[in-house]
């Protein structure tokens, strides 16, 4: 945490251009990684159920940092096909019930997912398709879901104290609805593309 504390400070410190705040988002889930990787190592521990074709979390609105937006669609934009990103246009357009980035039941992004994203888990698909797990009673799940139950509370406290730092530099904080950051997001990216010079880190 205090790692992270330190890497977000000198990051918004040294903004300049918006390539800054998506290196610094990606370098925070870089540690992410690393913590989650330690906590597997501390404790062997039953699988989460989570696959590919498992979309019940990304069927809501996801709320994130503003930084995972940016992160988001730049990851978008270097990857996606034409069609693809006119797909994702046309959903921040007109609005879906479920993360725009949900494509044929898998996220497109999921490399550089956001923080948040990272934190759900599940022992048992069944509870999810239930419509339980999270929604009704977000239970621990037992000792098989240590290491995963922590990971979820280090990304929650981590969330809020990225807030924190956020206010202390005068920036709104989080959380915000990733389709509707994004879609804002898109307009200066398009303006950004057509005339290059106008794009500073007053767009951040």
């Amino acid at each position: 945490m205090s790692e992270a504390d330190a890497m977000f400070r000198q990051g918004l410190g040294n903004l300049s251009q918006p390539s800054d705040m998506i290196r610094l988002a990606s370098r925070l889930l870089d540690l992410c990684n690393d913590v989650s990787d330690h906590l597997n190592h501390l404790c062997i521990v039953k699988p989460v159920a989570c696959r590919n074709g498992c979309d019940t979390c990304c069927r809501s609105l996801i709320q994130v940092n503003p930084i995972f937006a940016h992160l988001a669609l730049d990851h978008a934009q270097r990857t996606f096909t034409p069609d693809r990103l006119k797909q994702l246009h046309q959903r921040l357009l007109t609005g879906v019930p479920f993360c725009p980035f949900l494509f044929d039941g898998a996220c497109s992004i999921y490399e550089q997912r956001p923080m948040v994203c990272r934190g759900y888990y599940s022992l048992d698909v069944a509870l999810c398709l239930a419509g339980t797990f999270y929604e009704g009673n977000p239970a621990y799940q037992g000792d098989d879901g240590h290491a995963a139950h922590h990971y979820r509370i280090f990304l929650f406290v981590l969330e809020k104290r990225l807030e924190q730092i956020e206010k202390e530099f005068g920036i709104t904080p989080g959380p915000v609805f990733l389709h509707e950051a994004v879609h804002l997001l898109w307009d200066d990216w398009q303006a950004s593309v057509h005339h290059p010079d106008n794009m500073s880190a007053s767009s951040l």
